[in-house]
């Protein structure tokens, strides 16, 4: 299954996905699959945003002696985002519109995570 093929299927099978994207620890986007492409979600902004603030919190975590960070919640009033690390390099991006099910995106996104992880693997 291609990257593509597999965000759009996350996307899908959550209720309320608004978008998926795989980038970099860098912030530059590898692939992404977005519901509805006149949202105005600046999706570049937003994981770019974001991938500072997942990388300060894998170092803290390190760091502190807590271990490998395996997930973050970012909930605002408009969407929640929930990042998942592929490798240390790569990670998993997902936003979910108010009222989606939260629950069910950290199932896919779990299962994403872990079929993607072979395709990172160096």
């Amino acid at each position: 299954m291609s990257f593509s093929e597999t965000l759009q299927r996350i996307v899908d099978c959550v209720e309320g996905g608004a978008g998926a994207v795989i980038l970099g620890i860098d912030g530059i986007i590898i692939e992404r699959y977005t519901q509805d492409t006149n949202s105005g979600l600046d999706l570049e902004l937003i994981a770019t945003e974001l991938s500072a603030l997942l990388s300060r919190s894998m170092h803290t975590a390190s760091d502190t002696g807590l271990g490998d960070l395996r997930e973050m919640m970012f909930a605002t009033d408009l969407m929640t985002f929930l990042l998942r690390p592929i490798t240390a390099e790569y990670f998993l991006l997902f936003g979910i519109n108010p009222g989606g099910n939260i629950g069910r995106a950290r199932f896919e996104l779990r299962k994403a995570q872990l079929a993607l992880e072979a395709e990172f693997a160096i």
